[in-house]
């Protein structure tokens, strides 16, 4: 099973100059929704930009986490990306070659739509940070 990790070199063929470039003036805002078998996680740029990935849910149970504490396990693949450009509110599909499966967890679904939210912001970030070619500071911390 690929991890979403394993994503960021795949992601790093597909996200465009636009993000690359991006200002560091204000931080993303990460979002996630969870509706029937599809969870939606997306960075949302303070210039409009926006990158969705859409989830296919394939396994959801109730399990006990590394913590020891009771959670929920949601295993999940994903097989595009969608981006939203912010000058013409546009909305490009980029499918990948091979799925990307894993798995998120979290205490609740509420917790785990919100931890799944922040995975996905922290591997667009690092695919920007990557693709610039240099080391650059840590991204700004991130709004939910």
């Amino acid at each position: 099973m690929r991890s979403v990790v394993q994503a960021v070199a795949l992601l790093a063929l597909l996200v465009p100059a636009g993000l690359r470039a991006q200002a560091g003036d204000e931080s993303p805002t990460c979002r996630a929704t969870l509706e029937d078998q599809d969870l939606t996680t997306a960075i949302h740029f303070s210039n409009g930009y926006i990158v969705e990935a859409p989830w296919r849910i394939t396994g959801n149970q109730n399990a006990s986490l590394q913590n020891g504490r009771a959670g929920v396990v949601m295993s999940a693949v994903l097989d595009r990306i969608i981006e939203t450009d912010p000058a013409s509110g546009q909305r490009l599909t980029t499918p990948f070659d091979q799925p990307i499966e894993t798995t998120f967890e979290g205490e609740s679904d509420e917790d785990l739509v919100s931890r799944a939210a922040h995975v996905w912001c922290l591997t667009v970030l690092r695919v920007q940070e990557e693709g610039n070619g240099a080391a650059r500071p840590a991204a700004p911390p991130l709004r939910s």
